[in-house]
C-alpha cells in the first residue's frame, strides 16, 4: 500500500482560491460597460438591457461566492466538495453570461429585446 494520503491537500483549494480571486479581479472589467448601458438613455424601458448589465457586473460577486462556499465546505471536512464549488459557481456564471449573449444574438439579432 501506498503512504499516499487520501484526503486532498489544502494546497489545491488554496490554488484554486487565488485563480478564483483572479477571476473576480479580471471580471471587473465588465463593470464600465455595464454601467455604461444602465446610463444610457435608451435603456429606460429596456428590463432585458438592464438586466444583462446587472448580470455581467455580477462576476466579482460570484467569484466572492465562490471563495466563501468553498472554504466553508472545506471547514467542514469536505474538501473535494469546496473545490468542486470554488471551481464551479464562476464557471456557471461565465456559461450563463455567454449563453444569453448567444440566445441574444441568434434570436433577436444581437439587441436585447426582440420587439420590434
Amino acid at each position: 500500500m501506498s503512504d499516499t494520503p487520501k484526503r486532498l491537500s489544502l494546497i489545491w483549494p488554496s490554488l484554486a482560491t487565488l485563480v478564483v480571486i483572479a477571476f473576480g479581479f479580471v471580471t471587473t472589467g465588465l463593470w464600465f460597460p455595464g454601467l455604461m448601458i444602465l446610463a444610457s438613455p435608451g435603456t429606460e424601458g429596456e428590463v432585458a438591457a438592464k438586466a444583462f448589465a446587472l448580470y455581467s457586473m455580477a462576476g466579482p460577486v460570484a467569484a466572492a461566492l465562490a471563495v466563501l462556499t468553498g472554504w466553508v465546505r472545506v471547514a467542514m471536512g469536505k474538501r473535494f466538495s469546496g473545490l468542486k464549488w470554488m471551481i464551479a459557481i464562476p464557471i456557471i456564471w461565465l456559461v450563463s453570461l455567454f449563453g444569453w449573449l448567444a440566445i441574444a444574438n441568434a434570436f433577436c439579432d444581437g439587441q436585447f429585446s426582440c420587439g420590434a
